[in-house]
C-alpha cells in the first residue's frame, strides 16, 4: 500500500517544453506600518498628477533583463538624481511600463481626462535609503518585482502622494520570459477525493496546450489537459489554467 502521494505537477507548455514543479510561493507585500488597515496605494491621487519633467532629473533601473536564470521574482536597483529634492518625493513602479493619458477611459468627452490613468503597483519614498536625499538629491532604492506578464518602468514624483508631479521616468526593464508558466497552486476540490491544480502563464490556447502530468513518483504518469480562462482588462496578468484531478485514493497523503 502506498501511503504517500508525490503529486509532481509538471505544468508543461508543449510549444516550449517548459516544466514548472510545485513549490513554495513567496508573496511580498510592501506596506506602511503606520497606517494599519489602509491600503498604501489608495493614498496616491494619480488622477491629479501633473507633468513637471526636469531635464536634469534622472531615474535609472537595472538589471535591464530579469529572470535570466528562470527566476519568477528579482530585486531591482533604482538610482535617482533630482536637482530640487524634497522630503515628500517618491518613486512609483508602473507595469506596463508606458503610462500616459492614452490609457484613460473616453466614455464622457465632456470631462477633462487626467494626465495619467495607470495606477502604480508599488512605491517608496525617495529618502527611504538616504536620510540626506533632501540635501544631495541622490538615492538608491531596491524593489522586488515579480513576473506579471508585462514590462516595468519607474517614475520620480514630487508633491507628495496627494499632489503628485511627474519629474522623471526611468528606462524600461522586463523579464526574459514574461509568458512562462508560474505560480502553481493546489486546493481542495468539491469532494474529499478531488484536488484542483491552478497556475498562470502568458499563453492562450491558440499558442500552446497546457496540461498536468501527475502520479506516484517513479511510476507511470498521467497527462491530463487543463482548461484555460482569463479576465480582461487586456488579459490582466495572463491566462489562468485549471485542472481538477478526481478519484484520488483516500490512502494517499498530500
Amino acid at each position: 500500500m502506498k501511503s504517500f502521494l508525490s503529486l509532481i505537477c509538471r505544468l508543461t507548455i508543449w510549444s516550449l517544453l517548459q516544466t514548472v514543479k510545485l513549490g513554495p510561493v513567496l508573496v511580498v507585500v510592501e506596506a506602511d506600518s503606520g497606517n494599519a488597515g489602509v491600503q498604501p496605494l489608495s493614498k496616491i491621487a494619480i488622477h491629479r498628477a501633473l507633468f513637471a519633467l526636469h531635464e536634469n532629473a534622472s531615474v535609472k533601473a537595472y538589471p535591464l533583463v530579469l529572470g535570466q536564470k528562470g527566476e519568477d521574482s528579482q530585486w531591482v536597483i533604482v538610482e535617482l538624481e533630482c536637482p530640487g529634492p524634497s522630503a515628500d518625493d517618491w518613486v512609483a513602479v508602473f507595469s506596463p511600463a508606458y503610462f500616459n493619458s492614452s490609457t484613460c477611459p473616453t466614455d464622457d468627452v465632456r470631462q477633462q481626462s487626467p494626465n495619467i490613468c495607470s495606477a502604480p503597483i508599488k512605491y517608496k519614498y525617495a529618502n527611504e535609503s538616504n536620510d540626506d536625499y533632501s540635501k544631495t538629491g541622490k538615492a538608491s532604492l531596491k524593489f522586488q518585482l515579480i513576473n506579471q506578464r508585462a514590462d516595468f518602468s519607474f517614475a520620480l514624483f514630487s508633491g507628495g502622494l496627494s499632489e503628485p508631479k511627474l519629474v522623471a521616468v526611468s528606462n524600461v526593464i522586463s523579464f526574459a520570459n514574461p509568458k512562462a508558466p508560474l505560480y502553481p497552486r493546489l486546493s481542495q476540490g468539491k469532494s474529499w477525493n478531488e484536488m484542483a491544480v491552478t497556475w498562470t502563464s502568458g499563453y492562450n490556447i491558440i499558442e500552446a496546450v497546457p496540461f498536468v502530468e501527475w502520479g506516484f513518483k517513479g511510476e507511470s504518469q498521467t497527462q491530463s489537459p487543463a482548461g484555460t480562462l482569463t479576465f480582461h482588462r487586456n488579459s490582466m496578468c495572463g491566462m489562468i489554467h485549471v485542472l481538477l484531478i478526481d478519484r484520488l485514493s483516500n490512502s494517499l497523503t498530500i
